[in-house]
């Protein structure tokens, strides 16, 4: 009895010691983001979790980076003591995103986000989303029943590269039905691999940025894929950032049955009807099966479709 009550004393003891750990972490953490612009802040701070792990119960998160506010119902933030580099954020909606010139908001049934390896690296991270809606003033929502995203690190060494895979699954999307035309949700999938990220740690989000692009960090898409009924994209490439802050990089794409989707832009457009001898025309050659193949390339700040040179100029992105 006596070594019983012994250990529960000591693993208190414990307990309690790495619980102020964590606060002490946290505190020094948000006062880091501060300093780089990024003031993270919660109505109500709760710490728990006793006896196996420690949790941070965060309500009204809100996060302000010079006029821009994302706030969120609630934060959950779980650490095991047996595995303290493995972070668990199970976070609750609606989310506001608010600016001088912008409002939208963003609800979810639920969202897990998990790190490993920090502070020290980033190891791994994983956003897990399920029904989620997504809302702009004045546009019907757009709605995605599953978010699966995979960042992860290829070796354990520093500087590795890491292996991307993303997944969204049930897209319903006002924008991807101008786009590609009506029809069921759609799915999409990409893998690919980042490299040189590990020089982005610090900093605000345009340094890091810059950071990344001075190191010669690119993105590479090894396979990603859009569906939608009959409806098939697939592009694969890389993509990285130029010195004026520009999208620098190529893409190959490939689209099947785009007939159907190209007569609905066409048709949203007013440029054609199919009542008309033309548009009877067209609704032969575009109904047919078939697949197109052209190269997407963004160069010297300016974005090439196929044949069509120079056909856009690109924003910087920062």
């Amino acid at each position: 009895m006596f070594s019983c009550a012994f250990l529960l004393c000591g693993w208190s003891v414990y307990w309690q010691i790495a619980r102020n750990l964590a606060e002490r972490e946290l505190r020094k953490q948000i006062e880091q983001e501060a300093r780089f612009g990024r003031v993270w802040t919660c109505e109500k701070l709760e710490f728990g979790g006793y006896p196996l792990s420690i949790f941070v119960d965060c309500a009204e998160p809100n996060l302000r980076v010079d006029d821009d506010l994302i706030s969120a119902k609630r934060a959950l933030i779980t650490v095991r003591l047996y595995a303290p580099t493995l972070v668990d954020i199970d976070v609750s909606g609606p989310a506001e995103f608010r600016s001088d010139t912008a409002q939208s908001s963003l609800d979810w049934k639920s969202l897990r986000i998990s790190t490993r390896g920090l502070p020290r690296r980033l190891d791994r991270l994983s956003v897990v989303g399920h029904d989620m809606i997504f809302r702009l003033p004045e546009s019907a929502p757009s709605r995605v029943e599953a978010v699966h995203l995979h960042l992860r690190r290829t070796s354990p060494v520093q500087m590795a590269p890491y292996g991307i895979v993303l997944g969204l699954a049930g897209i319903d999307s006002p924008l991807l039905t101008q786009l590609i035309g009506p029809g069921n949700p759609a799915l999409l999938t990409a893998t690919g691999t980042v490299t040189q990220l590990d020089v982005a740690s610090r900093g605000t989000w345009q340094e890091r940025a810059e950071l990344w692009s001075d190191a010669g960090g690119r993105v590479s898409i090894a396979t990603l894929d859009l569906t939608r009924d009959e409806f098939i994209l697939h592009a694969e490439g890389a993509t990285g950032i130029d010195r004026r802050h520009k999208p620098d990089g190529k893409f190959a794409m490939r689209v099947r049955n785009a007939g159907p989707a190209l007569l609905a832009l066409a048709e949203g457009a007013g440029a054609l009807k199919r009542g008309t001898l033309a548009g009877q025309l067209a609704l032969g050659v575009l109904n047919g099966p078939g697949e197109l193949k052209f190269d997407v390339v963004a160069e010297n700040g300016m974005l090439s479709v196929g044949p069509l040179r120079r056909v856009l100029t690109l924003p910087p992105l920062y």
